[in-house]
């Protein structure tokens, strides 16, 4: 066990790194600038940092969830920032500069606020959300992202060829890193997990299904924007959050329901991606769903 714990410590670590320095490397201004631009940006700024934090306290407060339960979905909510949406939001058809305008842009104001929000979770939470000392906030989160990511926007700069070679290995290492610790923290956790009530899936459910259908009506009236949108609102950053998770004891016992709550959040969207996909072949098609020959006829 005490070896699990050291390569849970060590992916933890790792990931964070990796992150600041994938979006570090994935900062274009020319990018960046079309998805700022954009009039839903701010509104994906106003869902991802206000609504769904909201909507997750409200959810964790009013159901009858475990301390834990409830201290794991606010402290997800308030960790913004989507380093796995790209890939998502391309595969759905979604608006990729205004996603990656958000990713980083989220990103940077999730970590800097991070000491406020840990304060106003441990004040709604205090079983479960304990925030660690800002020394070793600074030393264990925020500095292991930003010192990343500067470089990456200097290696941008100075060397863009390099920067495009260096940023997928990049990815790909963060995405293996944050799979693994997720799966062994919840190989870790089944003790705990295995009295994990029913409302505890229950509020998952609702938060992702939730944070999706604020995103998609924020995004309107484009489709690409609104499927942007609804994947920036549920796919918040979960490196930050394990990164808080396993700082210090007590948060060190989210660990577990952290890595579940990845695995329920991916099959809770399935609906919303399903629905999603119709929703846009019948905009293409002029705005109705009605079977092939009907639509011919008509």
């Amino acid at each position: 066990m005490h070896a699990l714990q050291a390569i849970i410590g060590f992916l933890l670590s790792s990931f964070i790194i990796a992150l600041g320095l994938t979006q570090g490397l994935a900062w274009r201004l020319g990018d960046l600038g079309r998805g700022v631009r954009q009039p839903a940006f701010k509104r994906g700024l106003l869902v991802s940092l206000v609504a769904v934090p909201v909507l997750s306290v409200l959810v964790a407060k009013v159901l009858p969830l475990q301390p834990v339960a409830a201290g794991v979905i606010a402290l997800m909510a308030f960790c913004p920032g989507l380093p796995m949406a790209l890939n998502v939001v391309s595969h759905e058809k979604g608006n990729l500069s205004l996603t990656l305008a958000l990713s980083v842009t989220l990103s940077l104001i999730a970590i800097l606020a991070m000491p406020l929000s840990l304060a106003l979770l441990g004040r709604l939470f205090p079983v479960s959300i304990q925030p660690p000392p800002h020394g070793v906030l600074l030393a264990k989160v925020i500095l292991p992202f930003l010192v990343p990511f500067l470089l990456g926007i200097g290696l941008q700069k100075l060397s863009p060829l390099w920067a495009r070679r260096l940023l997928k290995p990049a990815k790909l290492f963060f995405n293996v890193a944050l799979g693994a610790a997720a799966l062994l923290m919840i190989f870790a956790g089944i003790p705990m997990l295995k009295d994990l009530q029913f409302w505890g899936f229950v509020a998952m459910f609702v938060v992702t299904l939730g944070s999706a259908a604020m995103g998609h009506v924020a995004g309107r009236p484009r489709p690409q924007d609104s499927t942007a949108l609804a994947i920036s609102a549920v796919f918040g950053n979960p490196a930050f959050a394990f990164a808080l998770g396993g700082s210090t004891y007590p948060m060190k016992s989210l660990l577990g329901i952290m890595g579940l709550y990845l695995l329920v959040r991916t099959v809770a969207l399935l609906p919303y991606q399903i629905w999603n996909k119709r929703h846009q072949k019948a905009e293409r098609g002029g705005g109705t769903s009605l079977p092939s020959g009907r639509r011919a006829h008509a």
